[in-house]
Order: C-alpha cells, then structure tokens, then sequence
C-alpha cells in the first residue's frame, strides 16, 4: 500500500482495541451493546460486551498479555494519506455467569445455554441443548424411601470395560443384524449426511477417480476404487473414516495452532473429528493415546460396514503410524472382528460379537 503518513499516534489517550478471544464468535442475532469501561483500580480501559439482559457477555483477561506491539493503519481514499495508531491488544475471557448478578434463578434457568446463544463455538452450543433436551424432571424426595447402603450398590454394579469408550455410542454387540450392532446413525447422523451430500454426489461425478488425483487422500483414492456399492452414505462414511486417518498423522502440539484445519475437504467431518476425537486440557487440545485407539477402531468399524461385513488389513494399515499398526489387530478384538480361516488379513463380524477384551494394565517400567 502507497500513501503519505499524515501523522502517527504512538500513544493515543484511548488506543484502538484488537480483541482477541478463543471461546467462539458473537453471534450477530443477538441484541449486543459494546464500549469502553476504565476500570477503578488500574485506571485502564476495558473493553466490554453487554447483552440485552444487561450483564457482562465478555471482558479481559488480564493473565495473558501480548509481547509483540500492533498498529492500526487507516488510509484515507481521496487524500491517500496514512493515519498510524499505537494500539492495545487484548484477550477476551469467557465469563462466569454464576457470579453475575444480573442473572437470578428464577428468571435464568440455564446459564450456560444464555451465554451460548450470545457467544460461544458450535460444540458449546450443542452441548447446552442437548442437556436441556434430557432434563428429566423428578421430585425433591425421589431418593428418601432409598435405604441400600454404598456398599451394597457398588457389588450389584459392575464397572464398565475401558474398551467400551472406543466404541461408538449405542452400538449392540447381543445383535444378529450388522446394523443393528454398528447403527451408520451412531456415526453420522441424518443431518450431518445431508449436509454433505454435496460433496458426496461431486465425488461420484468424478468416478473413476485417477490415482494422481491431488484433491484426494491416497487412502480415500485406494477404498474408494475397492468400494462395489458408491453411495452417497457409504461416501460420507469413506470421508468420515479419511478424516480420522489424517488426525492420526499429527501431535497434539500440531493441533493447537490458530484457526488449525484438520479435513479441508469437508467442514462436517473437521469439525466433527476436532471435537470428539480429542481431550481439551488447560494446554489446549491433547491427542493421548486412548483418542488415537478410538480413531482406529472407528475406521475399522466403518470400513466394515460399507464393505458389507468384510476388512482387509491391507485397506488401511499402510496409512496407519506405526504405533496404531502395532495395536491393529488388538483394536480388531475389541471391535469383534475375527479373521477369514483361509486368509488371516482378512477379517470380518460374526453375530453376535463376542464380549469384549479383558483390559490389561500394563505396569510402569522400572529405571
């Protein structure tokens, strides 16, 4: 950009504000009112969002501060001349609503939901609703006539397999029908496969697909060609296991980058795979061992199915890191697939599963 810098505001009274927040967006539908509040103790400005019940929405997190010093570069169409401002950078935190005092039980009965609405990322938003969706309403003496003592309610539960966590939810492993033992419900749902049943039928003009093609992974190129029923579900489902073969190529520390895009390709599997395949710490997103096991499993689980209850090792383990190819035929139990007698890298359910595998702890080395 040319033009003459008419003059430059190092230290302005009032800086400019870039805010900068890693909760989510704001949603544009809501009745916000934004300004600039000094606070009494520091005498500095605030930057601070209100919303239409008049509490706080967002303010700054004063723990994290910027090194790097940023200006705001205004440049005047008709004149072509520059107006440089020293600005002031700041991190937005998200809010705690049980401490504001706008808000009163009675007149907010989820507090969590109302700042979703307002602010928040699309899983939050999920989230909150699906937990107004199972609210069960009960009684204040439900468990009064409850007279069985601890010790007698834990002997009559057995704790859960570890394994079970890899699995997806609602699967049945008592059933003698495939799609009753792996529901395709259980890992996509009808709306995420309408929404990507554009990508799907622009996948099917493209067949045969060339094995130079650079659009697509060499895993989705290689399943797809094997692939003898092309449709539009079966190719969501493909994408979907992609998806997860590509997250087992990263670190976690890979995974925490701004604005990081996992699955280009499709914005439903990036954004699914992010947020169920991934344990979110104070660090940030962590990719542990016990995620990269569920990877795994789910994409031998969906291969299974859109091949019509028959795997081949040969499908997937050449995409595979070499940890999870080590545990590939342990995952293989745990999902209940049992090798072909007269070809061993073959493999396939025979209903109903049988139980799961006995989780074995191993123990810590010694130095």
């Amino acid at each position: 950009m040319e033009g003459l810098v008419e003059r430059i505001y190092t230290k302005p009274s009032v800086p400019p504000v870039i805010a900068i927040t890693e909760v989510g967006h704001i949603n544009s539908t809501e009745l916000l009112d934004c300004g600039m509040a000094f606070d009494d103790t520091s005498k500095r400005p605030i930057l601070k969002i209100f919303n239409h019940h008049g509490g706080t929405v967002e303010e700054e997190d004063t723990s994290r501060k910027e090194s790097v010093k940023k200006y705001l570069v205004l440049r005047n169409k008709k004149t072509n001349k520059v107006l440089i401002y020293g600005t002031k950078v700041m991190y937005l935190k998200k809010p705690d609503y049980f401490k504001t005092k706008t808000f009163e039980d009675d007149s907010l009965t989820d507090k969590n939901h109302e700042f979703n609405k307002v602010f928040g990322t699309r899983k939050s938003i999920r989230m909150s609703k699906s937990r107004i969706n199972d609210t069960v309403d009960s009684k204040t003496d439900v468990f009064d006539n409850i007279s069985s003592s601890s010790d007698m309610l834990e002997s009559s539960f057995s704790k859960p397999n570890p394994f079970s966590i890899y699995l997806p939810d609602g699967s049945n492993r008592f059933s003698n029908k495939l799609d009753l033992v792996y529901p395709v419900s259980t890992l996509l749902n009808e709306s995420e496969i309408d929404l990507m049943t554009d990508y799907a039928k622009q996948i099917i003009s493209m067949l045969p697909i060339k094995s130079d093609n650079e659009d697509l992974t060499r895993f989705f190129i290689v399943n797809i060609q094997k692939l003898s029923h092309k449709s539009i579900q079966n190719i969501c489902l493909l994408t979907f296991a992609d998806g997860l073969v590509q997250l087992l190529k990263y670190k976690s520390a890979d995974l925490n980058y701004a604005n990081f895009v996992l699955y280009p390709n499709c914005e439903v599997i990036n954004d699914k795979v992010l947020d169920n395949f991934l344990e979110f710490r104070i660090t940030g997103r962590d990719f542990s061992s016990k995620m990269k096991d569920k990877c795994v499993c789910h994409i031998i689980i969906i291969l299974i199915l859109i091949n019509k209850n028959t795997f081949d090792l040969s499908w997937v383990s050449p995409f595979l890191p070499m940890s999870s190819q080590k545990r590939l035929i342990m995952l293989m139990k745990v999902v209940g697939a049992t090798p072909v007698k007269d070809d061993k890298t073959k493999y396939t359910l025979k209903l109903p599963l049988p139980s799961l595998p006995t989780f074995i702890k191993t123990p810590k080395r010694s130095r």
